[in-house]
């Protein structure tokens, strides 16, 4: 097995976009058609639509890892 990138071993949770608005989160559930995120860095969960969620890149993961704002 190949060893991951240290981003993805940090996770416990899917990283995820919201492509309403570009933010990059942990999937932490789904609720229905809901999905509940929390931003990779911790902080305030948000809900999105999960026809809203697409699987985030490893670039957009450094980028939101290196500025949590």
């Amino acid at each position: 097995m190949t060893d991951l990138p240290d981003w993805r071993s940090r996770l416990s949770h899917p990283a995820v976009v919201d492509t309403r608005t570009g933010a990059v989160g942990r999937r932490l559930r789904t609720d229905g058609n809901v999905a509940v995120l929390q931003p990779v860095t911790g902080g305030e969960e948000w809900t999105v639509p999960t026809n809203q969620v697409r699987p985030a890149t490893p670039d957009e993961v450094a980028a939101a890892l290196a500025d949590p704002d």
